[in-house]
């Protein structure tokens, strides 16, 4: 029986086409934790706003408004692997922000601005903005943010 040697050339050819495979491999999980978190993050823009909008129905103190915002933010922070994390919520006159502990490069991975106005509209505005730091792409991290607005109708 012969034995067929292997070449160097076979060898660097699998090298090559190996790490381009895994290249588009991790690329693509990468993209798709990516996207995970920018739908993650629309969604709890919109959970917070309709929040908001339920619990003014009974009642028009900001206070009550802003606990039940800040208790459903600590309940969807699940979704970006964020439910260890403490929040802090801070502001006032209608201009609010409720802030993860957690930091990465300087910023907040997850801040909550919610600006209620209270003038004859009673509009709310929540914006969302989740700092997503990947492993393969995203190195050094990216801001997705999601704006909502709402108006605050008694029914």
């Amino acid at each position: 029986m012969m034995h067929k040697k292997c070449s160097a050339q076979n060898i660097i050819e699998f090298v090559f086409v190996f790490l381009v495979t895994m290249s588009i491999f991790l690329s693509v999980i990468e993209l798709g934790l990516y996207w995970r978190a920018k739908y993650s993050v629309a969604n709890i823009a919109n959970e917070i706003t309709a929040n908001i909008q339920i619990v003014s129905q009974n009642t028009k103190s900001h206070d009550e408004i802003l606990q039940s915002a800040l208790l459903f933010t600590k309940k969807c922070s699940g979704l970006l692997n964020l439910s260890d994390s403490q929040y802090a919520l801070s502001g006032s006159d209608g201009s609010y922000l409720i802030k993860s502990d957690k930091v990465k490069h300087g910023q907040s991975i997850l801040a909550v601005f919610i600006n209620i106005d209270t003038s004859s509209n009673s509009n709310v505005k929540v914006i969302v903005s989740y700092r997503y730091s990947g492993i393969f792409l995203f190195k050094d991290g990216v801001t997705i943010t999601s704006a909502v607005s709402n108006s605050l109708c008694k029914y």
